[in-house]
């Protein structure tokens, strides 16, 4: 799969960098879409129903538990039934969810409902099933692949902001939410539907397992038990994305506390979000050419140090800079959860164990939303919510030191030889 075209099903030439470019257009109307939407409504929705803020930001972590859950349902479905089949009705109740919250009537119950069933649909507008897609057609280039594919979610993130003003200036809250759901449901169940496809012997030995009775791949409960990279990696990532999803969710907040205005706060938000953009292809050049626990680890110190300044500081050129440091780290982690799933865990159960840590990642950034909420809830501030985020942020860096060497090589057999400082294997 070294050449830049490799044969789809049906016998058709297919170039394999099809499937990151529309993976990347999945996810730039993905489940990022939700933080973007609450952060630039949220004041609206509020003001409207005399709702207080912390309803939002709950709202906020019960969609952002439930996506969680459904990244591992996607994940052990996609494993035996293929990435289209289990993600095609997700996304319509992801999006469906979305143009239903602009008939919402002024009642928290309904408003958390919603949020439900916009985060049990939202496992299949995350990277899972178009990682698993990625890395089955990849072994050279696979991290610049991920990284093409991931830098969809930062591009979110700098789109949905001024999409999202934009047609609130022109309206109002509720067309935001119609408008851009639709976009949300249309673009990625078309992708689904007639591009997203498995590599023809990727899915002859998956159905070679379904007619034995059983799944291709280890079981999560063999991998837990015998792969201690398993909790290590969802344990970085649930750290990390406490602090990286945490302070993204409270950026304009945060920023307007400060008495800076708010179309600069957005810009402050998108600024972040475009360094996540900009960190997922540099980072995914990296991981083809260095040892993934080390690219993490120095990303997620620089994440320390934006997060010290993203919070304590009121001076705008410095708010910047925490938005590159904490975007890029923003940015790397999906890569690095991505491609480190490739290297350490067997390719049949790739779609099980990243949907796992990924729902440890959504589980984080619940965490992280939660705890900064309740950190300005008790102190009127987001000051105090330094110190234990950047501790995250440290913990996370120190998991990722005990990986140890990589299990499995590019063309996905085990191997116990590999160079710390350069993954040789990457010249595949």
């Amino acid at each position: 799969m070294s050449t830049g075209r490799s044969m789809a099903t049906g016998g058709r030439m297919t170039n394999r960098w099809w499937y990151a470019a529309t993976g990347f257009l999945t996810l730039l109307f993905g489940s990022s879409t939700v933080n973007v939407l609450f952060n630039v409504v949220g004041k609206s929705i509020s003001d409207e129903f005399g709702w207080d803020r912390s309803v939002i930001t709950n709202g906020l972590s019960v969609e952002t538990i439930f996506v969680g859950f459904s990244i591992v349902v996607l994940g052990l479905m996609v494993d035996r039934y293929g990435p289209s089949k289990p993600a095609l009705p997700m996304v319509l109740l992801f999006g469906g969810g979305l143009m239903a919250m602009a008939a919402l009537p002024n009642s928290q119950f309904v408003f958390y409902m919603l949020c439900i069933v916009i985060g049990a649909g939202a496992g299949a507008l995350n990277p899972v099933s178009h990682a698993t897609v990625v890395s089955a057609w990849f072994r050279d280039s696979r991290g610049l692949a991920l990284g093409v594919l991931m830098a969809g979610m930062g591009a979110c993130g700098v789109l949905m902001p001024y999409l999202a003003n934009w047609v609130l200036s022109a309206s109002n809250w509720r067309t935001v939410f119609f408008v851009v759901g639709l976009l949300c449901t249309i673009i990625p169940a078309s992708v689904y539907a007639f591009v997203t496809r498995m590599p023809a012997e990727h899915d002859a030995e998956r159905q070679q397992a379904r007619d034995a009775g059983s799944v291709a791949g280890e079981s999560l409960a063999s991998i837990a038990r015998n792969y201690r990279q398993f909790w290590l990696l969802a344990l970085a990532i649930f750290l990390v994305s406490s602090a990286t999803f945490g302070l993204m969710s409270q950026v304009i907040p945060m920023a307007t506390d400060k008495g800076i205005a708010r179309e600069t706060a957005v810009v402050v938000l998108s600024v972040l979000s475009l360094s996540s953009v900009g960190a997922r292809l540099v980072v995914g050049f990296l991981l083809d050419r260095l040892f993934a626990p080390i690219v993490g680890s120095v990303i997620f110190a620089l994440c320390a140090v934006g997060v010290g300044l993203l919070i304590s500081s009121a001076s705008l050129p410095v708010l910047m800079v925490g938005a590159v440091l904490v975007g890029f780290a923003l940015g790397a982690e999906g890569d690095v959860a991505a491609y480190m799933a490739s290297r350490y865990f067997p390719k049949h159960s790739y779609g099980r164990v990243l949907g796992v840590v990924y729902f440890l990642y959504a589980m984080g950034s619940a965490f992280g939303i939660f705890l900064l909420g309740q950190v300005y809830s008790a102190t009127g501030s987001y000051t105090a919510g330094v110190a234990p985020i950047v501790g995250m942020v440290v913990a996370s860096i120190v998991c990722l030191l005990f990986m140890g060497k990589y299990r499995y090589s590019l063309d996905h057999h085990e191997t116990d030889a590999h160079e710390p400082q350069r993954d040789s294997s990457a010249a595949m």
